[in-house]
């Protein structure tokens, strides 16, 4: 491919996606939807996890000092069946859930040996109920974790 070829591509290319990031496309590609505020605003998730803590004092860079004392915690709880020896047991026991039509996954974490996991949830009271449930189920050897722990601070606020 000649130079002259290769940049005329890439010129096509980045207004195709200039295009695209302006909305000029949506019509094109079906987005009905834009990511772009206020409308993501409305599709946060779990936005009570936000913690603001307010700090009193006469500190003068009270900016960056507010800055670090906020953050958002977000947990993870999974419904965790294991371990199993084999990757050939934890396929036994996931078709075997199929046929008592419990979907399952596979666990992929370096830390954990390999097993299944039968949901993730906000909370550990929504990983429990729903372990109750599966108990009804046939579901014996189940048990909740805590699956992650995310600590995020919280965007920068300016005051006036």
């Amino acid at each position: 491919m000649s130079l002259k070829k290769l940049v005329l591509l890439l010129l096509i290319a980045n207004l195709g996606y200039f295009g695209y990031s302006q909305g000029w496309l949506r019509a094109l590609t079906g987005e009905e939807s834009s990511q772009r505020e206020p409308s993501r605003v409305a599709k946060q998730i779990n936005p009570e996890a936000i913690q603001l803590k307010l700090i009193t004092g006469s500190s003068p860079p009270a900016e960056s000092s507010s800055a670090e004392a906020c953050t958002a915690q977000h947990e993870t709880w999974l419904i965790y069946m294991g371990p199993y020896r084999t990757l050939a047991l934890s396929e036994k026991k996931k078709s075997e859930l199929k046929q008592f039509g419990i979907p399952s996954t596979d666990i992929s974490k370096p830390s954990m040996k390999i097993g299944l996991s039968l949901g993730q949830f906000d909370s550990e009271a929504l990983a429990k109920e729903e372990l109750k449930r599966l108990s009804n189920k046939g579901v014996k050897t189940a048990t909740v974790i805590l699956w992650s722990t995310v600590t995020e601070p919280c965007p920068a606020i300016k005051q006036p």
